[in-house]
């Protein structure tokens, strides 16, 4: 309400009082000149420094929320991401090796492995120079073919080193005697050998008595494992990297600075991996975490820099700190435009933007007597101050909200995408033998069609059949027959290659589409894969002893017409079985 006449204009005490405008000591207008004189007691000044500390303080406070609200989602992002990353690693590490050992074991076993290591002990001059010539035309086709290994030995019978192609290292004594007397494939722990370490898969070579003939071992090369251990979500400073017992660095990935080991306690087998802030090897403060790899007992290790870690929160900081000096400018400059434009009669205005300096944003000044500029200004101040209040209110509201809805939008497109890739993966994969499917075969094979009619490369198509397969059905039941076909797909995949397509077409029949290869090799190719099946022991639940099944085998060559080459592959096939099944038969 109006004052009444002779009173000064100001705002009520909290007792209910008006408040006073306080008197200035010296000129009563002073204006800039005041300002200049005195700086922090003239109307202007203290308009000026109400509203930029008002602005600053809001600014800061907006961005002190805002970046610990940032920092807090980032620290759980990352405490979820380097512990999937090392699970990741240690299941890419464990699948890895579990190859390797497939690798050695089928090389121990293939034909030109047994029957030149019958030949090293034989007294006959000849044979024993045909079987390390051949021995070793094969393991270096094996070398070129796997560049996961650096070298492979043959052990004969009696433990010396009977073939060795690749790098030839000084074994100790001690680790020839373990080596010559594996009876299981398996890939060993690190070994000390000439001032460094090696790594080796080895299998025991067995004739057709079950004969000891020797043993085949493969030293694995590091720069694989590495490349196994390598992960593109993590950034340029990011490593993952393998210790040994003892803390020192086994393997690292591609990425990083090279680490020379780790310098916190190892966890324990059973540990959950835990995120830490620490200072690696290298000197770097690091966020990082560490789980234990149970096949060797070592420790698999991710770090990033705290700085890369946190490079978002410290981004945000920076355009938070921008919007907030731009903000506190812009009042500023409109502070000093009000004050040049304001005399002294308006000290109860001063007054009340004291009070919000001081915090409150719900401040009512009352309104003047006389209907001037001023108490207008006045209105527009009381205004101003609430709809701050409720400005303030609102966009904490709408920050929540749309926290909220961000939130609920990420975790939606995540989950979509999830089912998306587990649909997309269902559609192409054959639920029983985790091979790819007669759909998946076709489209590869229309693709694969049209571009060798644009490149001119050979094709060639090979059909597989077990041999008898309903007989071990109703041997054996179908959760046998099943088992098998589970075991066959595992055996035929560790023995094609990785450009060929192998997929279960249909029953108990596959179909492997080899590229770039011709007639005759592809006979070969489905040679090796009879000959890996015929080999190999199936064992399933309810069955004593393991089941050996064979294969028939039929082959052709693409010349134009897709339908020709699955007829030529098919009479092949038919042709197999008609000679007595468990063989390879190419079409004519």
């Amino acid at each position: 309400m109006p004052e009444e006449e002779g009173e000064p204009v100001g705002m009520p005490e909290p007792e209910g009082e008006p408040v006073r405008a306080p008197e200035e000591e010296g000129e009563p207008g002073g204006g800039l000149a005041a300002l200049a004189r005195a700086p922090f007691r003239s109307l202007p000044s203290r308009i000026i420094l109400s509203v930029f500390g008002a602005a600053l303080a809001t600014s800061l406070a907006v961005a002190l929320v805002s970046t610990s609200s940032i920092e807090s989602f980032l620290s759980a992002e990352i405490d979820q991401k380097f512990p999937a990353t090392l699970n990741g690693a240690s299941e890419r590490l464990d699948l890895w090796y579990a190859q390797r050992r497939l690798d050695i074991e089928t090389f121990a076993r293939s034909a030109t492995v047994v029957e030149n290591a019958q030949r090293i002990s034989s007294s006959r001059t000849r044979d024993r120079e045909r079987a390390h010539t051949e021995l070793g035309q094969y393991l270096a086709y094996v070398l070129e073919r796997f560049p996961q290994y650096k070298g492979l030995v043959l052990l004969d019978a009696g433990g010396e080193a009977a073939v060795w192609v690749g790098p030839e290292l000084d074994l100790p004594p001690g680790l020839v005697a373990g080596l010559s007397q594996v009876s299981v494939s398996a890939v060993g722990s690190m070994h000390p050998v000439e001032g460094g370490y090696a790594q080796l898969a080895s299998a025991p070579i067995m004739g057709a008595r079950q004969q000891r003939l020797g043993s085949l071992h493969a030293m694995i090369r590091p720069s694989a494992v590495s490349e196994v251990l390598h992960d593109d979500e993590l950034g340029e400073t990011g490593a993952i990297y393998v210790v040994g017992r003892d803390g020192r660095t086994l393997f690292q990935g591609t990425s990083g600075e090279r680490r020379s080991g780790y310098p916190s306690a190892l966890p324990d087998a059973e540990e959950t991996p835990r995120v830490a802030h620490y200072t690696a090897s290298t000197g770097a403060s690091v966020v990082g975490s560490a789980m234990r790899f149970a096949r060797f007992g070592w420790t698999v290790v991710v770090e990033e820099d705290y700085d890369e870690a946190f490079a978002p929160v410290v981004a945000v900081i920076r355009r938070i700190l921008a919007i907030n000096l731009g903000v506190v400018l812009l009042f500023g400059l409109a502070a000093y435009q009000f004050a040049r434009s304001i005399v002294s009669p308006i000290r109860a205005l001063s007054e009340g933007a004291r009070r919000i300096a001081d915090g409150e944003t719900d401040v009512v000044v009352p309104l003047p007597a006389a209907q001037d500029e001023i108490e207008m200004l006045t209105r527009v101040f009381n205004e101003m101050s609430q709809r701050l209040h409720r400005n303030q209110a609102e966009l904490e509201r709408s920050r929540l909200e749309v926290e909220r809805a961000n939130e609920s939008l990420v975790a939606n497109n995540e989950e979509l995408q999830r089912v998306n890739e587990v649909l997309e993966q269902l559609s192409i994969t054959d639920g029983l033998t985790k091979l790819h499917n007669h759909r998946f075969f076709q489209d590869h094979l229309q693709r694969e069609l049209r571009r060798v009619r644009r490149s001119g490369e050979p094709l060639s198509l090979i059909l597989i059949d077990i041999d008898d397969f309903k007989k071990l059905n109703d041997r054996y039941g179908h959760s046998t027959g099943d088992a098998v076909l589970r075991e066959v797909a595992v055996v035929m995949n560790g023995v094609v290659r990785e450009s060929d397509l192998l997929a279960r077409y249909g029953g108990e029949e596959f179909a492997l589409l080899a590229t770039q290869t011709e007639l005759e090799g592809a006979r070969a190719l489905g040679e090796k894969v009879r000959l890996a099946i015929a080999e190999a022991r199936f064992s399933a639940d309810g069955v004593d002893e393991p089941v050996g099944v064979t294969v028939s085998v039929g082959c052709a060559a693409y010349h134009g017409d897709p339908d020709a080459l699955f007829r030529e592959a098919d009479r092949a096939l038919y042709q197999a079985k008609a000679a007595g099944k468990d063989c390879v038969v190419s079409a004519a």
